[in-house]
């Protein structure tokens, strides 16, 4: 395929169920794929179905510009722009006073001043300029973290938190780190992924014992990566495909070390795989492979984590559903499911890296 010749710096990547959003230096977003991408699509289009006509070119993002964070989620994507939240995308429910979500960016009233956001499939979260954390939606499970009568709850704070620099969304479970690098977990647990030592689920937050200090954390559908002070990483929640590092147990509910033969600089978790992004620039991946999505030219899942052979120097990485995004010395790469040309013009299942977009 041809790769585009313009040239792009870009300063941040995230990956949905089927699009991917680049941030450019310049705040631009450039989107590939289907809904969430900042592509136009029907009202109404089929979530779980591939977008059709899509020519793998990316698209820039309608107004407003300037954006300094992006988070893609199920269908769904979230932006900020001179600290105010905006979203973008299909929803299969009203989201308050947003009403029906479409890809032309729409204003979040009710907080201000955002730095931070992440986006699941029906649980949003934001993170304030004093490192106070909202979250909204629908609060199934407790996955809102905090007291409310409404199932489709409007943004508010979560109490009796410290300050937060990061939060994480999974299946109707979130995970936050907090600034002095403790995480935090609440919702769904069927799977351990709260880290809690049991399986019962948790309506408010609860912190995850952790010895180290952790830097980053990753979550996937129902597993959860985090990155200690000194490169190590750690797994927990479902492992029916090997995704938490752990032997052959079907599900971890607490944090165990994982195996890997670098110091890791940081990790990101798709549905059921997981990726590690070496200080070395190499990556690691493990889990299930359906698609192709651990990049290692077969549809064979791992268990252990696998060094992606021919990729080197890579800044940084994103899993999406199905799909992974790397940041490399001169091209953004993609590889895994591709139904709706979320890593460009390339193959159905793109099972090793294929460079889509020349960057800076």
């Amino acid at each position: 395929m041809g790769i585009p010749t313009d040239l792009f710096e870009i300063t941040a990547i995230t990956a949905g169920k089927d699009q991917t959003l680049a941030l450019l230096k310049s705040g631009e977003v450039l989107g590939w794929g289907g809904p969430g991408s900042g592509r136009y699509a029907p009202p109404y289009i089929d979530i779980c179905s591939a977008l059709k006509g899509s020519d793998g070119k990316p698209a820039y993002l309608s107004k407003p510009a300037h954006y300094s964070d992006i988070a893609a989620g199920y269908g769904l994507s979230l932006g900020v722009s001179k600290q105010k939240p905006f979203i973008w995308g299909f929803s299969q429910i009203e989201l308050g006073n947003q009403g029906l979500v479409t890809e032309a960016p729409s204003a979040i009233e009710g907080i201000t001043n955002i730095s931070k956001l992440a986006a699941g499939q029906f649980i949003f979260a934001a993170i304030d300029a004093q490192a106070s954390l909202y979250t909204w939606g629908l609060n199934v499970d407790g996955a809102l973290g905090r007291n409310t009568a409404q199932i489709n709850a409007l943004p508010a704070i979560i109490p009796k938190l410290p300050p937060i620099q990061d939060v994480q969304i999974g299946d109707n479970f979130m995970l936050a780190l907090s600034s002095d690098h403790r995480v935090y977990a609440w919702g769904n647990n069927s799977a351990g992924q709260l880290g809690l030592g049991h399986l019962r689920t948790a309506e408010t937050p609860q912190l995850i014992a952790l010895s180290a200090k952790i830097k980053s954390v990753a979550v996937g559908s129902t597993h959860v990566l985090a990155v200690s002070a000194e490169g190590r990483v750690y797994g927990w929640g479902s492992n029916n495909f090997g995704q938490s590092g752990s032997g052959s147990r079907p599900f971890i509910d607490s944090p165990k070390l994982i195996s890997i033969p670098e110091k890791i600089a940081a990790v990101a978790a798709g549905t059921h795989y997981s990726l590690a992004l070496a200080a070395s620039g190499k990556v690691y991946a493990w889990g299930w492979n359906g698609f192709g999505q651990l990049g290692l030219g077969d549809l064979q899942s791992r268990s252990v984590p696998t060094l992606v052979s021919n990729l080197s120097g890579i800044r940084s990485i994103a899993a999406g559903e199905m799909h992974a995004i790397a940041v490399g010395k001169n091209h953004l790469l993609g590889w895994g499911n591709n139904g709706s040309n979320q890593i460009g013009k390339s193959d159905l299942r793109q099972l090793t890296p294929n460079p889509f977009l020349t960057i800076a």
